[in-house]
């Protein structure tokens, strides 16, 4: 980003109370000037037009460091210049582009990153099924997995802890009971839930009660490494 110096062009800008204050307050933080931040966050958010014809000669000659090899550092910055070149033509940053070409490279650019989400977040479920639940809660908390021989205490979350009764009941016996509440048969619901085999509904909790992640494993690959032998959450009871 050029750093607007002696001789720039100049705006005489009225800011409303306070604000002055605070972008005063944060550019000390920072040990930037207020000027400074006001042009980071101007640039920023009015950022300049590229021609097409410019753009696209300068990504022509970065095209020949791609015969130097990936371990060369400029092909990360080809990359980066591509992306930010199709970006610039489907926002309309770059300019000296026809409505019916913008339209296609936005198409196409969609369906590729779409693509690309895709296989990213594959391989971030991937990647988090190598960690334990505390891990991945320690990771959102502090961006590390620490673990702990005594783990912290949890804070009661009721959200997360509650379970509906579709997720605990078999759909047989949740239908009738559906059935029977609303004739107002709560004595008929009651009896319903007490007659479904303890073992049944314990085995549904354990199951909710796994991390999504393993829950996720387990519906892959129901019988491997199951809580228990045989486990399987599809074949329970219906």
């Amino acid at each position: 980003m050029a750093k607007a110096g002696r001789g720039a062009d100049q705006y005489m800008l009225r800011l409303p109370d306070g604000l002055r204050d605070r972008i005063k307050a944060y550019s000390e933080r920072m040990g930037t000037s207020i000027n400074s931040e006001i042009v980071r966050v101007l640039e920023r958010e009015f950022p300049e037009q590229w021609p097409i014809d410019d753009r696209l000669n300068e990504l022509a000659k970065m095209l020949d460091i791609l015969s130097a090899g990936r371990g060369d550092p400029r092909l990360d910055t080809f990359i980066d210049r591509f992306k930010e070149t199709v970006d610039g033509i489907v926002s309309g940053r770059v300019t000296g582009v026809d409505a019916e070409t913008r339209e296609s490279v936005r198409e196409l650019w969609q369906a590729y990153r779409s693509r690309e989400s895709e296989a990213a977040y594959e391989e971030a479920q991937d990647a988090q099924t190598d960690y334990t639940e505390e891990e991945l809660e320690a990771f959102d908390l502090t961006g590390n997995h620490e673990k702990y021989a005594v783990p912290p205490p949890k804070k009661p979350t009721p959200m997360k802890d509650s379970f509906y009764l579709m997720d605990i009941l078999p759909r047989g016996p949740l239908s009738e009971m559906a059935e029977k509440l609303s004739k107002g048969d709560t004595e008929g619901a009651a009896e319903i839930v007490r007659n479904i085999p303890k073992s049944e509904i314990e085995k549904r909790l354990k199951f909710q009660a796994l991390s999504v992640f393993e829950q996720d494993r387990l519906r892959r690959d129901p019988n491997e490494d199951a809580p228990e032998e045989n486990y399987d959450p599809f074949k329970l009871t219906e």
